[in-house]
């Protein structure tokens, strides 16, 4: 849903620009050596469809997403799990990922060109893999992997079944998530400049733009807000929704939300090219060929965050703040701000392009305010000043805060508030801090003072916890110096809390004595009321097994393979969260081949 020119608006933070080049080099890794090409181009025809099947996206390379951009394609797989995974070209698995988290079963492969291929989300691996994996999981008697390889321990040909595909780790639905990356820098590239086919004949979608007042001195319809408008489609392209005319002054901003569509396929995916224009000059352009891990984060000062972190819309800036780090724009002139002096008038055009070219187009006018209008000034109280550029700390009552230089989009005006702590649980008081709906680029350190008086041994089972309405989320932390110590990545209300209760085993097709015979795995429902389950260990007759975890649906399980034979068995389950409180569940199960 698009807000409209009513609806309410928000405080914004604004940023500044800076681009890096890097040139063709040549780059040696362990035993390979290789020539990178241009940063933002790939080799063509180098790299085959690693699925084999008609390419239709899920997921677009730098499509926005919480807190960071999507650094690869989601190629759809048909709403099946288990299609066989090709490697893309030549190599050697140089790393292989086991979790319930981010990509989930992953393998990494790298190749003698220079780049690395990555391959998310995994059901399983081929059984070469798997068994090499496996074999180190029964040694370390650990489940989650990260494994590094060197070049000659497991080699692959293009075309190579190397694993099949899933919706492991945080995957909302089947499909193979596809990286390529330069080997050297880790940078992902945009996979579809190695030459990938998709079908698409269908333009991107506008749905609605935003002006938004950049210093105290500018207005828009006479008011210092942002105005929110809709669009709509005539004929082969975007008109604003409201006839009424746009009168603005001084330092403005534009913002564009869209989304680019395919045949047959409901996904709303990332554009590829977004160009504003300001009376034919060019003014902003930016392109997704190339992301960088270290500055992902600064999109939260790239998109309208107040918008899309309430769930109202995504509006993607088309200029810049004060702290922006992003390599993705080609063009920009004044940072992509646009000055209105009275009486000129302005011709805008937006244009937005997927990766096959086809391209939208929304033309509209703003004109420039008849006479100067009264300069905005900021009654709201604050404390003290927060400058982007520096590091800020302040202490008072309880709370101690740390923000590390760069981590704020511009400068802000510090402000925080008190309440009472408002469960039995709770042992500070609860602290709100800024607006949450002021983004941060990383994280920030905050230092809670509990109340006084209580033993070390109560404040092991201490927590910070952020509070969002009535749901109570745990950030961790830990007891230095009589204080929590948390690492918060946004602002808003915490407290410190106290987690006495152990996690909650729940068997799904076990019991005491039940003969298993049939079933081919041990399932558990585990669950923890607020630190979070730190981890889980099973043993059959003393001996661990490979208990794995699915935090989509809160359960643990062990597929049953040659470490459990006939007979009858003791299993027992010891599970421990955050804070180390610890359940354990023990039962005799009997296991039969001859009667499966």
């Amino acid at each position: 849903m698009f807000l409209d020119k009513h609806k309410k608006n928000y405080l914004f933070l604004f940023s500044k620009y800076c681009k890096t080049v890097r040139n063709s080099c040549t780059v040696f890794i362990l035993s390979f050596s290789f020539t990178l090409q241009a940063q933002d181009s790939l080799p063509k025809n180098y790299f085959i469809n690693p699925l084999q099947i008609p390419i239709s996206l899920a997921g677009t390379f730098g499509e926005i997403r919480t807190d960071h951009y999507h650094t690869g394609i989601d190629i759809k797989t048909e709403g099946k799990e288990g299609l066989p995974v090709y490697a893309a070209a030549n190599g050697y698995i140089s790393r292989i990922v086991v979790s319930p988290y981010g990509y989930g079963n992953a393998l990494y492969i790298m190749h003698p060109n220079g780049y690395i291929t990555l391959y998310g989300h995994l059901s399983r691996f081929n059984d070469a893999i798997a068994s090499f994996v496996k074999h180190r999981q029964y040694a370390e008697e650990k489940y989650l992997q990260d494994i590094s390889l060197t070049p000659g321990q497991i080699k692959v040909s293009q075309g190579d079944t190397i694993a099949f595909s899933g919706s492991t780790g945080a995957s909302e639905g089947p499909h193979l998530h596809f990286e390529i990356r330069n080997a050297r820098t880790e940078d992902p590239i945009n996979p579809l400049l190695a030459g990938y086919k998709c079908v698409d004949n269908l333009p991107p979608i506008i749905e609605g733009i935003a002006l938004y007042p950049l210093t105290d001195s500018s207005n828009i319809n006479g008011e210092h807000r942002p105005l929110y408008i809709r669009v709509e489609k005539k004929r082969n392209h975007y008109i604003l929704k409201y006839d009424s005319s746009i009168h603005a002054y001084g330092s403005i901003g534009m913002g564009i939300s869209c989304f680019d569509v395919a045949e047959k396929s409901e996904s709303h995916n990332g554009p590829y090219i977004k160009i504003l224009k300001d009376n034919e000059d060019t003014i902003y352009d930016a392109c997704m060929n190339v992301l960088n891990f270290a500055t992902i984060r600064f999109i939260n000062g790239h998109i309208d965050y107040a918008a899309m972190h309430s769930r109202i819309d995504t509006l993607e800036y088309s200029f810049l703040q004060d702290n922006d780090r992003l390599n993705i724009y080609k063009k920009l002139l004044n940072k992509g701000r646009i000055n209105f002096e009275l009486d000129k008038k302005h011709k805008l055009e937006y244009i937005v392009r997927d990766f096959n070219g086809n391209a939208s187009t929304l033309e509209f006018k703003v004109e420039g305010d008849k006479k100067k209008p009264k300069v905005y000034h900021d009654t709201a109280k604050y404390i003290t000043t927060a400058y982007w550029e520096k590091p800020f700390k302040y202490a008072d009552k309880g709370m101690k805060i740390e923000i590390p230089e760069g981590a704020l989009f511009n400068n802000m005006h510090f402000h925080y508030t008190i309440d009472t702590a408002g469960s039995n649980t709770e042992i500070s008081p609860i602290y709100n801090i800024q607006d949450e709906n002021i983004p941060l680029s990383v994280k920030y350190t905050l230092m809670l003072k509990p109340n006084p008086d209580l033993p070390d041994s109560l404040m092991k089972k201490a927590v910070v916890v952020h509070l969002q309405g009535k749901r109570r989320s745990s950030i961790g932390g830990t007891w230095e110096n009589g204080y929590m110590v948390a690492h918060p990545k946004g602002f808003g209300s915490y407290v410190v809390a106290i987690d006495l209760y152990r996690p909650v085993i729940k068997p799904v097709n076990i019991f005491k004595n039940k003969d298993m015979s049939r079933e081919n795995a041990v399932v558990f429902t585990v669950t923890d009321n607020l630190s979070g389950i730190g981890s889980f260990r099973a043993t059959v007759d003393g001996k661990w097994i490979l208990m794995q975890s699915n935090p989509k649906n809160n359960t643990i399980y062990y597929t049953f393979d040659e470490h459990v034979g006939e007979g009858k068995h003791h299993l027992r389950l010891v599970v421990t969260d955050e804070v180390g409180n610890t359940s354990v569940y023990q039962t005799d199960f009997s296991r039969s081949l001859t009667g499966k």
